[in-house]
């Protein structure tokens, strides 16, 4: 008897062990990898000709080789063969620095690559002394009904060597389409310092002024987006602001507009960049605007020497500064719509619903809740020495001034609709 006692505590503590084992090995899902509330952990181990690639000014944006592991508490997925390479412009780092990642999983059996993801982009957020712009972007993107990437929080290491905190944005490809837009996709063009004037249309998918992100394959021309640049050029106001209807999703593009106003993305396309921004083209030839990029957004001055000054890009003008530039031509689409009485109408309109939206959704206690998720791998990340501990406190200034940014936009924003009559 006492045998048979020992046997079943045996077989149980067994099958516990088995039960505790198959618990840890549960893999992530697609909602965990973009869990605003947690910290992703994300390992790579790359190869040596892989680091020296990324090490390499010349070959660093080129993909290479290596796997990754994805772990949140007991979850685990991978690890898993990918290609990345480092991404940015102005804060394109090399590998030993704290450079952004682009990956690109391996197709599995159903196309749609790893865990239902095909890309992953990885910011390190150096033009963001917040580590909240993005996040606070593309929440309000989102809540606002504009097809918008999905974010969350992850701890990266490279060979074992801690490189921090990165916000993990979803990346607008092809499966990002399917789950965002009910009709088929066309064409995704990117906009990187490029606008919408005759000739933009030149070039095949890798070259010109917009490149083709996806749809080439299938749609091997850019009739689509000739259209639309030659619609841009129809003068008559009336005709002008019904036909929009037939080249673009008007409603939607009027809210991408107010959003990225509301939150002064002077680097998107309505601001004087004209940058960081995707086109999607369903089979009809509409387009709809996706934003990109918003890092340097909420008043951020980084041309400022001064922690916490605020840059203001104004909500309704046809030109602007920018930190670093005077008076630049923005948008052309946007700038014919505020020049337009019926877009401009709709589009004060859709201002009024954007911040009316961030106070029904507490935009800013969002940010501050997301600021103490983030603050312990931050406070590992710079408790080194008191020059990396003094930037902690930057941070901090930048988050609580995001904040009061946004209760102060929603005032200037009131003042702008009583200026033109809009109760």
């Amino acid at each position: 008897m006492r045998r048979l006692a020992v046997g079943l505590i045996a077989l149980v503590c067994l099958v516990s062990s088995i039960s505790g084992s198959a618990d840890a090995a549960v893999p992530l899902t697609f909602t965990d990898i973009y869990n605003p509330s947690k910290v992703l952990r994300i390992d790579f181990n790359l190869p040596v000709a892989s680091v020296t690639s990324l090490n390499t000014q010349e070959t660093l944006e080129t993909y290479v080789p290596g796997t990754v592991t994805l772990s949140l508490g007991t979850k685990t997925s991978g690890p898993q063969e990918i290609h990345v390479r480092l991404k940015g412009s102005t804060s394109l780092q090399k590998l030993d620095w704290t450079p952004s990642f682009k990956i690109k999983f391996k197709k599995g059996p159903t196309g749609l690559g790893y865990l239902g993801l095909r890309r992953m982009t990885l910011n390190a957020m150096t033009q963001d002394d917040s580590k909240l712009h993005e996040f606070g972007a593309y929440t309000l993107f989102n809540a606002m009904g504009v097809p918008a990437s999905k974010t969350g929080w992850a701890r990266i290491y490279v060979n074992g060597k801690d490189k921090g905190l990165y916000i993990n944005v979803e990346t607008p490809d092809d499966t990002f389409m399917t789950r965002r837009f009910k009709d088929i996709t066309q064409h995704v063009y990117e906009g990187a310092g490029s606008d919408l004037y005759m000739g933009s249309d030149t070039g095949d998918n890798k070259t010109g002024a917009f490149l083709v992100d996806y749809g080439w394959k299938i749609t091997p021309n850019k009739y689509d987006l000739n259209n639309l640049i030659s619609y841009t050029y129809l003068n008559d106001p009336a005709s002008w602001y019904a036909g929009l209807q037939k080249v673009t999703d008007r409603a939607e593009m009027i809210k991408f507009f107010a959003v990225e106003n509301f939150i002064g993305h002077w680097d998107g396309y309505s601001g004087p960049d004209k940058n960081n921004y995707f086109i999607r083209s369903n089979t009809q030839g509409k387009f709809s605007f996706i934003p990109w990029g918003p890092d340097q957004t909420f008043g951020e001055n980084r041309w400022s020497p001064v922690v916490g000054d605020t840059f203001d890009m104004p909500m309704l003008s046809d030109r602007s500064d920018q930190p670093w530039v005077k008076d630049s031509y923005r948008g052309r689409l946007y700038v014919q719509c505020i020049n337009n009485k019926a877009c401009k109408l709709e589009y004060l309109k859709a201002l009024k619903a954007v911040s009316a939206k961030a106070a029904s959704i507490q935009l800013g206690s969002k940010i501050a809740s997301a600021a103490k998720v983030i603050e312990p791998t931050l406070r590992s990340q710079y408790s080194a020495n008191l020059d990396t501990m003094k930037y902690l406190d930057d941070v901090h200034t930048e988050q609580n001034r995001t904040i009061w940014f946004i209760a102060n936009r929603r005032i200037q924003v009131a003042d702008l609709l009583n200026q033109n009559g809009i109760k």
